[in-house]
């Protein structure tokens, strides 16, 4: 199998597309559509519409460019490759990672247990933050009063929210008005555990 097949098949996944799914919008049969993804044939004649459609380069399609973005540069040596998590949540033996085929470069120089989230809903868009942006998070127990941090909520899926704390309660902000804060007072402070300091957030164009 060719890189191009391998590339088609994992950026579909990756946008949870059937086969039929991606034809469908190429205005192609799945059967021409799968002899894309098994090397049959290189869809020439449907790069521009794929590369819209998987919001990559066409060279990165082709196997011409290692980067999914156009604009996109070798990293340089000082930088170190840290895996992107889909989803954390908080179970009896700590955090749960489920790990997506994907990797950010950061600073060497960055310190501490640093790992990248995508971030996922509008709760943020106050700060610029939107769903699908990535945010660098140095891995932590705890932050300081009003800092932004992914969080779990009584073991469920982590979130980016704005942390502040006050009189034995935990409030945690969002920066959309449609979501107001969430406070945590006395006992429910114990459902809320912090996974780490947002350092970072970067955008997806």
């Amino acid at each position: 199998m060719n890189t191009t097949a391998i590339r088609l098949r994992k950026l579909r996944e990756r946008e949870k597309l059937s086969q039929g799914e991606v034809a469908q919008k190429l205005g192609i049969s799945r059967t021409a559509y799968v002899k894309y993804e098994t090397g049959e044939s290189r869809p020439v004649r449907k790069l521009n519409e794929l590369s819209r459609l998987f919001h990559v380069s066409a060279d990165y399609i082709m196997g011409m460019s290692n980067y999914p973005l156009s604009n996109e540069i070798a990293p340089p040596a000082e930088a170190r490759k840290i895996p992107i998590i889909g989803t954390v949540t908080c179970g009896p033996n700590g955090f749960a990672y489920e790990y997506l085929d994907g990797y950010v470069y950061i600073d060497d120089c960055t310190h501490g247990d640093i790992r990248a989230f995508h971030c996922k809903g509008d709760s943020m868009t106050g700060l610029g933050i939107f769903d699908g942006d990535i945010a660098i998070v140095r891995i932590q127990p705890e932050v300081e009063n009003g800092e932004l941090a992914v969080v779990t909520i009584n073991g469920d899926e982590g979130t980016l929210k704005r942390v502040r704390k006050q009189d034995h309660m935990i409030i945690l902000e969002s920066a959309n008005p449609n979501y107001p804060p969430r406070v945590f007072a006395g006992e429910e402070t114990n459902l809320v555990h912090i996974v780490g300091k947002v350092i970072e957030v970067r955008k997806k164009f």
